[in-house]
């Protein structure tokens, strides 16, 4: 049901675009096929956002550095390279297609009450199946961070690294103090699609302006901006790990599952993979650097015995560090509103097999197909009563509905008599609003069923446990409800499609904060925007797993570099934060800074 994640995610989709589009771009020949070392100055274990852009990094000078990627090459498939085909990657052998545990408060609407949890498996990561939006959250998220213990990442310090990422060629913000021009990830301004217009106008009406939410502050309208370069993806792999993949200095072995951590005496020595059903060990001079993600890098360290003893104990596992490795997930919970409109104003769902987009994107590498399909956002703060100063509020606006007849999502996990019901009531002509809550107070954790590598972790998000989720997702929808009054969306002939049905708040009387809560309870899903499972913290805060430098907490020659060191999660989509947290990382290992 999330926007990006929802939109073109199906099978129908996929296999046309298998079919009529010609082969993509292809790896350097033999480049994953060298024989490996034994030894290594720095492993880094996951090839995904953080991972590729170390890798380059880190090989700029002499060190040997080897990137250990459990999936394939972004390559392997081709909607890697296009964006508007990027949720096409769902559930697809390119993504890890985790699942939530049933969830208590949460999600009655989906099968056994689960929530689809979609995650990179591939290199580049989740940032090779994202919806490509650039948005690096508010400066009050960093400046929040260094106050709670997080030295030298308040928003002056961690400025640099954002600028140093991105070339950004939007030519509003040719000489900007707080836009780069040098970086390796291109970013672009979007074409808009025929409904920008009503979205950018009906926000303007209800008192958004449009500004650079990557600027100086993020409240307003923010016209999307996106990581393309020249009509195809600018991610990390396809923009810093690619021109480096024939360094001397840097190997790296995909399908590579690693096991764990190998230790001894309390420091990080090496660690253990499996690739083509064999068991390799592999070791590092300096540094083993985790950056498998929010999901993966808590699951390896507990394998490794780095987590709460009392969870490693129950499963057998020795402990070298007890550290609350897992705990404290965060992620943005989501709620759709979707609306019809006049149909001769919107057939962006039609777009997605009309021959002449397809031509266009294959003979000109522009059109439809080389846009992220998302048109804008607002961001604000609807919370008056914190003292907070980010925005804890995100809309996006996405120009075709999360479910309809000519393209059947596999997003959301819905119940089969809801899907089949959502159906009936969407069109080509219709579209989305994806509410972000941006900083809620449910938070989950990663944890362990068997001490058994190749299970899957167990992963609960928490959804709604805190009963404040659910009224600032309340607060959201009314927010966005001032939409449906101007004359900007009245003129569109904007109709909300309602979601309620027998079973799941159809007997609750419609547009009562008692049926929208209700409504909150049975369809919110996953932003999916995990982090801060190896939260950053001062060595007096009983919730850090690493420091400042992100070295983890009594075991040396190890650190972690991805999302899951997020001190909280940020005021926004989480991509463009973890390259910067990378970049940093990178600076810091090369000139060995210590905390």
């Amino acid at each position: 049901m999330f926007l990006g994640h929802s939109l073109l995610g199906n099978i129908t989709i996929a296999t046309y675009l298998q079919n009529v589009l010609p082969p993509g771009p292809k790896d350097p020949p033999g480049v994953f096929d060298r024989s490996l070392r034994r030894y290594y100055d720095y492993i880094i274990v996951g090839g995904g956002s953080a991972g590729s852009l170390l890798a380059s990094r880190l090989t700029e000078d002499k060190a040997s550095v080897l990137v250990l990627e459990a999936g394939g090459s972004d390559l392997e498939n081709e909607a890697t390279v296009i964006p508007g085909a990027w949720a096409t990657l769902l559930r697809s052998k390119q993504d890890w297609n985790y699942h939530s545990v049933p969830q208590k408060h949460s999600s009655f609407a989906m099968e056994d009450q689960k929530i689809y949890l979609a995650s990179g498996k591939m290199l580049g990561g989740s940032g090779s199946m994202n919806g490509l939006l650039m948005v690096r959250g508010s400066r009050h998220d960093f400046n929040e961070w260094a106050r709670q213990g997080c030295k030298g990442w308040s928003y002056k310090e961690v400025l640099p690294y954002f600028k140093m990422i991105e070339k950004t060629e939007i030519p509003a913000l040719k000489g900007s103090p707080y836009r780069g021009t040098k970086g390796n990830i291109v970013v672009t301004p979007q074409k808009s699609t025929t409904l920008e217009y009503f979205y950018r106008k009906a926000a303007s009406e209800i008192g958004y302006r449009s500004v650079d939410c990557n600027g100086y502050s993020e409240i307003g309208y923010c016209p999307t901006q996106a990581n393309i370069k020249d009509g195809e993806r600018c991610s990390s792999a396809s923009c810093f790990l690619r021109p480096v993949m024939y360094r001397r200095n840097l190997q790296i072995s995909i399908n590579s599952y690693v096991t764990k951590v190998l230790i001894r005496r309390k420091r990080a020595i090496g660690v253990q993979f499996v690739k083509g059903g064999r068991k390799y060990n592999v070791y590092a001079r300096k540094e083993v650097i985790m950056s498998a993600g929010a999901y993966n890098s808590p699951h390896i360290l507990l394998l490794s015995g780095i987590g709460p003893r009392e969870h490693l104990q129950e499963l057998k596992i020795p402990v070298h560090a007890d550290l609350p490795v897992g705990n404290n997930l965060q992620d943005h919970p989501v709620v759709i509103m979707s609306y019809s409109i006049n149909t001769t104003l919107n057939t962006n769902g039609q777009k997605f097999t009309d021959p002449e987009n397809v031509l266009d994107y294959i003979l000109h590498n522009k059109g439809f197909y080389t846009t992220p399909l998302m048109d804008g956002y607002m961001l604000d703060k609807l919370d008056k009563t914190s003292s907070s100063k980010y925005a804890d509020a995100q809309d996006i606006f996405v120009p075709i509905a999360f479910e309809r007849p000519s393209i059947t999502s596999t997003y959301s996990d819905f119940i089969d008599k809801v899907k089949q019901e959502l159906l009936k009531r969407t069109t080509d002509s219709s579209f989305d609003v994806a509410l972000f809550l941006l900083h809620p107070k449910s938070k989950g954790y990663v944890r362990l069923e068997t001490a058994n590598p190749l299970k899957q972790p167990l992963l609960d998000p928490r959804f709604l446990e805190d009963p404040y989720d659910i009224e600032m997702l309340l607060k959201m929808i009314r927010w966005t409800q001032k939409l449906e009054k101007t004359s900007s969306w009245k003129s569109l002939g904007v109709k909300l499609i309602r979601y309620d049905m027998e079973g799941h708040c159809g007997e609750r009387e419609f547009n009562t904060d008692d049926y929208w809560r209700c409504i909150i309870r049975h369809f919110v899903v996953s932003g999916l925007h995990p982090t801060s499972t190896c939260r950053m913290g001062s060595r007096r805060d009983p919730t850090a797993v690493v420091d400042p430098t992100l070295r983890v907490y009594g075991i040396k020659n190890l650190r972690v570099v991805d999302a899951s060191v997020m001190r909280n999660v940020i005021s926004g989509n989480t991509y463009s934060p973890t390259l910067m947290i990378a970049e940093k990382a990178a600076d810091m290992i090369k000139c060995g800074t210590r905390y």
